[in-house]
């Protein structure tokens, strides 16, 4: 009876063996992304090398290393270097620095995965004091209404410049930092916001679907950046320049009219 008990012990462990294969010693469940917008290589892919991008040393050790020591700006700047694909300091295909392409990547996601990217903030918060990238860690947390503005206008405006109606560049600046810029329509309105030489004003109400305030704000900035020229004279800058009207939004100027703004 012993022996017909023993057998009886012994064959279900064999058969449990045959039936479960893949529980051994060896297995291990893969590891979860300890952030998911700056830091998307699971570490187990890395540290087993077994991801499908081909990751290059030393930013592979440096980037385990830094996750591990909670050094978190250590680790994205690991991260963004990590494929061997940066020279002199430059992305290869998009002519910007590591510094540039991470705030850029940070305007994108704050723009269009909020949540995600305020989760991602209190996350670099609390990295060590031992990181040896702060500038990182202040670059995804310092994401300011400017580069979000500047975001939102180069998603959906364009720019033309004027030589006509020209207004100093300084009063402009001062028009845009005092300006009202919430996300409310602004309806039937006109003239948004004056200051000295400047004027931002935007196309009849209906002639194009309604834009808000802070799409006003944007596009005014866009529009600053871009038309902004010396002056022949004491070396004074200028501008003058509006946004289209197309299908999604009115007709936007900055200048020194004080009137018009047609489409």
């Amino acid at each position: 009876m012993a022996n017909l008990y023993f057998f009886c012990i012994l064959s279900a462990f064999t058969f449990g063996r045959n039936l479960f294969p893949l529980v051994s010693a060896n297995y291990t469940n893969p590891l979860p992304l300890v952030e998911r917008l700056f830091l998307d290589l699971p570490l187990q892919e890395v540290i087993s090398n077994t991801s499908t991008m081909n990751v290059v040393e030393p930013w592979a050790s440096m980037y385990v290393d830094a996750i591990n020591d909670g050094r978190f700006g250590d680790a994205v700047w690991a991260r963004y270097q990590i494929l061997g694909n940066v020279e002199n300091g430059i992305i290869e295909g998009a002519n910007l620095t590591v510094l540039e392409t991470i705030k850029e990547d940070a305007v994108e996601y704050k723009a269009n995965t909020p949540e995600q990217y305020e989760e991602a903030v209190l996350f670099y918060a609390n990295t060590s004091s031992a990181d040896g990238h702060f500038d990182v860690i202040n670059t995804i947390l310092h994401i300011s209404l400017e580069d979000m503005a500047d975001h939102w206008a180069r998603v959906s405006y364009g720019t033309r410049c004027s030589n006509g109606y020209l207004a100093f560049t300084t009063d402009c600046r001062s028009l845009i930092n005092r300006m009202y810029h919430a996300k409310v329509l602004i309806g039937d309105i006109r003239a948004i916001s004056n200051f000295g030489s400047c004027h931002l004003r935007v196309g009849p109400y209906h002639e194009g679907a309604d834009l808000t305030y802070q799409a006003a704000y944007a596009a005014a900035i866009l529009i600053e950046n871009e038309c902004t020229r010396e002056t022949g004279c004491c070396g004074r800058q200028v501008v003058s320049g509006w946004s289209p009207r197309n299908s999604g939004h009115r007709k936007v100027c900055l200048s020194s009219k004080n009137e018009g703004c047609s489409g």
